[in-house]
């Protein structure tokens, strides 16, 4: 068997951390060098490995500037013909939204696997080196081609789409609602559940920096001068974290509309963890009210990834193409 190079790109996080003074964890401390030389690989995993520091910080501070850091590097990698898979480590607070970013944008022709820990490398029981061995495998693996970048988190694989962080602390950090893993990692063994779909193409012709779309939660009463405050302090885009099946208060309708009309795109998905939004029911503030309206409607995806999805087609599509546009995408 020929010997496999993966490119492994750090950027800090738990899975990077080492203890400070005050006796918490200094998250992103460690290089990507000092946290690979302490990963063993499975007997007979035979690989190259090729580490890149990017960045040494929690990702709640990663930005879409960062982001485009990872795209860069990333498809630096992925365009070498040496090259046979990536690995990205990545703080577990925003890990989804880089992974589903990554999916729409690095090329699907080679494996791309994201993880990260939920103890860092000095605790007990630490995740952080068996979840990095499983991504350096699961990354060898030619079954992952054509499926964008996944998550590799607990033995187990998920689509970036459909990958959230589940949990705030166990190892089982992160699940796919509704849609479950594709897959899981048992030492050398990668083993997908069935043939998962392709990913769309890669989405082309985007550029830095993205416009701002802001998310946008609905909730009991929420007032509907939230709406117009994210258009007035710069936003081009908002999302929706609807109620159920993609409602709203009433009182957010006529903003809604007033936007629209001026040209402001603005999307709904469901908050739910599961389930598709519905045209289901007619009253004011429902889906078939906000449909009506012109708001972009979206099944099966978070506002966190939705809000990147749409600022990506923001920067490349005509406005009158957005609709269609992320239509493609959300099949």
């Amino acid at each position: 068997m020929t010997k496999k190079r993966i490119v492994v790109l750090t950027t800090g996080g738990t899975i990077a951390s080492k203890p400070s003074d005050s006796g918490r964890s200094e998250s992103g401390a460690l290089s990507g060098e000092q946290l690979l030389d302490q990963v063993a690989l499975p007997q007979g995993v035979d690989v190259t490995l090729e580490v890149i520091s990017i960045l040494q910080k929690p990702s709640n501070a990663v930005t879409l500037t960062d982001i485009a850091e990872f795209y860069r590097h990333g498809r630096e990698a992925l365009d070498r013909e040496d090259v046979d898979g990536l690995v990205i480590t990545h703080g577990t607070d925003t890990l989804e939204e880089t992974a589903y970013f990554l999916s729409l944008t690095l090329p699907a022709n080679k494996p791309c696997v994201i993880t990260g820990s939920q103890r860092a490398p000095h605790h007990l029981g630490t995740d952080a080196f068996k979840n990095i061995c499983d991504a350096i495998v699961a990354a060898t693996s030619s079954q992952l081609r054509k499926l964008g970048c996944v998550v590799v988190f607990n033995e187990s694989i998920f689509a970036a789409r459909y990958a959230r962080k589940v949990n705030s602390f166990q190892l089982n950090g992160f699940e796919a609602p509704g849609a479950g893993p594709v897959g899981y990692i048992d030492g050398q063994r990668v083993k997908l559940y069935y043939a998962a779909a392709s990913v769309t193409p890669s989405m082309t012709g985007w550029d830095f920096p993205l416009p701002r779309v802001d998310l946008l939660p609905a909730y009991l009463d929420a007032s509907p001068a939230l709406l117009k405050a994210c258009v007035e302090s710069g936003a081009k885009a908002i999302v929706i974290d609807g109620l159920g099946r993609g409602h709203v208060p009433p009182s957010w309708m006529a903003p809604i509309k007033e936007l629209i009309s001026a040209g402001v795109p603005i999307a709904v998905v469901s908050s739910c963890a599961q389930g598709p939004i519905n045209s289901s029911y007619e009253f004011s503030g429902s889906l078939a009210d906000l449909a009506s309206a012109g708001v972009l409607t979206l099944n099966d995806i978070s506002a966190r990834k939705a809000r990147l999805a749409l600022a990506l087609l923001l920067s490349s599509t005509p406005r009158e193409a957005l609709g269609d546009a992320m239509e493609r995408i959300m099949i």
